[in-house]
């Protein structure tokens, strides 16, 4: 239960802007110890206040208090979709580009049953072994198979729709959740559903779609219990649900401790380890199906790096010193031999 705290921080939050967080969000555990004080916005730079994340002694998952309401969380959220426009069609790519897209389609045809156009028998024989390519077509469909008919999915936090454009195309009925007005708009210029509101603000209808992915987006939940019930309901029976999110416990946390770029406060409320968040799942409702690392250690320890200097991590961020690069790559062999190692972790579950 969170109540409503109003006396913001230092960093000038706005009075009555948070709420305290009595208990774990995951579980319901009050018992805590603090894992990191102090921290601001070093990711974006945009959001004022400091912030300190707390682990539940539990489950074992990490959470902010206090953190925004709902009513100021927009302070930490600026519209950077503003002005964008659509990629460039597959037309206008290159030969080069065309080409892996055939190699990646023959993959995706082999391995998950779909049927796209231009595809390269070749990819079903390439792709399998070559990890980060492999995992990069399996993220593209959020390793959802094909299905009879149309099946319909839902993104939340959709943002410019370039998921949902992929699987428009593979024969899915397709909608978006996404709060900025931006992101919207590009997505629909892409000829995707969006509901223009946040998670929170919408009501599904019971039994009514096949699959549920959130990517990078369910760490934001301030809610995750009542979350998971509303996705619970609003799946069929056997639909999937996909979520994509930060691993409290990766090998770059470790490293880099308040400067690991997937902290990200005050935007990630609630962080999860493995064991937090397939107990969370499974108390709600869901079977959980794999738990998939997401290797994106270059991009981490870089911008991670960035940020322990003081620097703003996605404005040129300096490259990697050689020991940086080494430390990078000795970390990636890691969680190559040990998946829950990863920065990312990706859970595929389905209604019980």
């Amino acid at each position: 239960m969170s109540t409503t705290n109003t006396h913001a921080p230092p960093g000038e939050w706005p009075p009555g802007g948070l709420e305290s967080v009595e208990r774990c969000p995951a579980c319901g555990e009050s018992a805590r110890e603090l894992l990191h004080a102090g921290l601001t916005d070093r990711t974006y730079m945009i959001a004022p206040g400091v912030w300190s994340l707390f682990r539940c002694r539990r489950c074992s998952c990490a959470y902010l208090d206090p953190r925004p309401n709902q009513r100021t969380i927009h302070l930490a959220y600026s519209d950077h979709y503003e002005g964008a426009a659509p990629p460039e069609t597959s037309d206008q790519q290159s030969g080069w580009r065309r080409l892996r897209r055939k190699v990646r389609n023959g993959y995706l045809n082999s391995r998950y049953g779909y049927h796209p156009a231009q595809a390269s028998r070749l990819g079903s024989l390439l792709v399998p072994v070559l990890p980060a390519y492999r995992q990069k077509a399996d993220e593209l469909v959020r390793h959802l198979s094909a299905r009879p008919g149309r099946p319909r999915v839902l993104d939340v936090g959709c943002g410019e729709g370039d998921f949902l454009a992929e699987m428009q195309a593979l024969g899915w009925a397709v909608e978006g959740i996404e709060p900025s007005a931006g992101g919207a708009t590009v997505a629909r210029a892409r000829g995707v559903a969006v509901i223009e509101r946040s998670f929170t603000d919408v009501s599904l209808p019971a039994a009514s779609l096949d699959a549920i992915t959130f990517r990078l987006v369910f760490e934001t939940l301030p809610e995750p219990v009542a979350a998971l019930e509303a996705c619970r309901d609003a799946l069929k029976p056997g639909g999937v649900l996909w979520i994509y999110t930060p691993n409290l416990e990766s090998e770059a946390h470790r490293v880099f401790g308040p400067a690991w770029i997937l902290l990200d406060p005050p935007r990630n409320v609630v962080l999860y380890s493995r064991s937090s968040l397939v107990r969370l799942l499974s108390r709600v409702g869901f079977e959980v199906d794999a738990v998939r690392p997401s290797r994106q250690t270059g991009w981490s320890f870089r911008l991670s790096t960035a940020i322990a200097r003081g620097l703003p991590p996605f404005k040129r961020p300096p490259p990697l010193s050689r020991r940086g690069a080494l430390r990078a790559h000795v970390t990636e062999a890691k969680a190559l031999l040990r998946p829950e190692l990863a920065d990312v972790m990706v859970v595929v579950a389905h209604k019980s």
